[in-house]
């Protein structure tokens, strides 16, 4: 075979391989863009995941007391919630045995006390101040200051109370469900979250 015939040969195929290397080349490239891409859009899921798995889900008393019609209690509203629904009702609406603790003072009414009145200053010494824990199901905190909003509740303060199940607000002010949520801080899974604004009538 001749020497220039050869090398014809040589350099087109050397021009095939390289233009198949390229062309490699570029789909690993699109490849890894389009992978790290994925990647990103996946971590921004789930960064938002995480910031609405941290918000505190927190309910308007009376939207949740509020009867469903009969189709939606058989379809949409557990018998769990159903309970939950009833149960509160009696707490918040019905004389219970209490406890009442401001500024430092506990005054007790009743027998196994099953509800807690309290106030935003007195939280972080409910577990050194109330020995009667066992029976209280709800924690009723009055605000009477939307300033009271600026400091943190952290739920790990009311960790000795073994039986409750609800945490109850009450403001004098308006108030809306994300700020409530934002007041509270810590493991939030334990407990039902309620609030409702009573102007001018702090029960």
């Amino acid at each position: 075979m001749p020497t220039n015939l050869l090398y014809a040969r040589n350099a087109n195929f050397s021009k095939i391989y390289s233009t198949k290397i390229n062309c490699m080349k570029s789909k690993i490239i699109m490849l890894i863009v389009l992978l790290i891409s994925s990647l990103n859009a996946v971590a921004q899921r789930l960064s938002t995941s995480d910031n609405i798995d941290e918000t505190v889900p927190v309910l308007e008393l009376d939207a949740f007391l509020s009867t469903p019609s009969q189709t939606a209690r058989a379809s949409a509203v557990s018998n769990v919630t159903l309970l939950n629904m009833q149960n509160v009702k009696e707490l918040v609406y019905n004389t219970q045995p209490s406890i009442y603790f401001y500024g430092g003072v506990v005054k007790v009414f009743g027998d196994k006390p099953r509800n807690l009145f309290t106030d935003t200053n007195s939280i972080s010494s409910l577990n050194n101040s109330i020995t009667l824990k066992n029976n209280i199901e709800i924690v009723t905190v009055n605000l009477d200051n939307p300033n009271q909003l600026n400091t943190p509740i952290n739920l790990s303060q009311l960790s000795e109370f073994k039986n409750l199940k609800y945490i109850y607000f009450i403001t004098s002010f308006d108030v809306s469900n994300n700020a409530i949520a934002n007041l509270i801080q810590g493991d939030s899974e334990t407990y039902m979250v309620f609030y409702k604004v009573q102007k001018g009538d702090n029960n």
